[in-house]
């Protein structure tokens, strides 16, 4: 009599490896997906480290002075000749500073050529709310050219010098970080529009956009006087933007 042997599979049993797979796919997608938001949140703490270190480097290069928040990376805040709005300067390819240097400012050239200008989560929240942002142009590419700002609060201007020695707490003055691109009130009365954050003038907070599915319930990175680099949340705005700045709340209870 002659015997066959077995070479393939029942249905049932292709069918429980369908199924265990499935299984492991569900359980590993997530995680995979988390993994990879948590790389881009260090990576993007690796950048605010870094431009915290290179604004003391400026900052020490020129006699203990601050940069401008406002002309910090472009050397103005009006609007250039034939440029559809300055709110765009951020998303608008004609004033990438690595390829138009002739608009770069003073502390560009320690920022230049280092690729740390942009969060990797910023793309993909730049592509979703860039074209609603306040006065955006229509026509004007979403290409993002930076994502941090600065502290208005620590910025020079032209008649008001600011030293690094007559800011009190270091650890506790964040010097750039995440914004919003939408308004959410009472946080903020503008979107993330240029290199300044204007949190000491009631205009801006931080952002809420890593880590969570719910925009308005994540969080963002800040480096401070100090150099660390802190997690923090919109709540931490106005504790963090200056010495007394816990006073400019606009939250109910001053609940920081």
């Amino acid at each position: 009599m002659t015997r066959y042997r077995r070479t393939g599979f029942t249905l049932i049993e292709l069918l429980v490896v369908v199924s265990i797979i499935g299984v492991l796919m569900a359980v590993l997608v997530p995680a995979l997906g988390r993994a990879r938001e948590q790389a881009k949140f260090v990576r993007c703490k690796a950048n605010l480290k870094s431009y915290g270190v290179l604004a003391l480097m400026y900052i020490d290069d020129n006699d203990g002075i601050m940069p401008s928040a406002w002309t910090s990376f472009y050397n103005s805040h009006q609007e250039y000749r034939g440029e559809p709005h300055r709110y765009c300067r951020w998303h608008n390819p004609d004033y990438d500073l690595e390829q138009h240097p002739e608009y770069a400012g003073p502390f560009w050239r320690y920022l230049k050529g280092k690729d740390i200008h942009i969060c990797p989560s910023f793309p993909k929240i730049a592509k979703r709310y860039g074209p609603v942002h306040p006065e955006h142009v229509d026509g004007v590419p979403i290409v993002p050219n930076y994502s941090y700002s600065m502290n208005s609060y620590l910025g020079s201007t032209e008649n008001t010098p600011k030293s690094m020695t007559g800011i009190k707490r270091h650890s506790e003055v964040f010097f750039f970080g995440e914004e919003n691109l939408w308004i959410t009130a009472p946080y903020n009365r503008y979107a993330f529009n240029d290199t300044a954050m204007c949190v000491y003038q009631q205009w801006d907070s931080f952002g809420t956009f890593h880590l969570t599915r719910d925009p308005e319930e994540g969080v963002v990175n800040a480096v401070f006087l100090d150099g660390q680099v802190q997690t923090v949340h919109r709540e931490d705005s106005w504790r963090y933007c200056a010495p007394d700045g816990a006073s400019k709340s606009p939250l109910n209870d001053q609940a920081l």
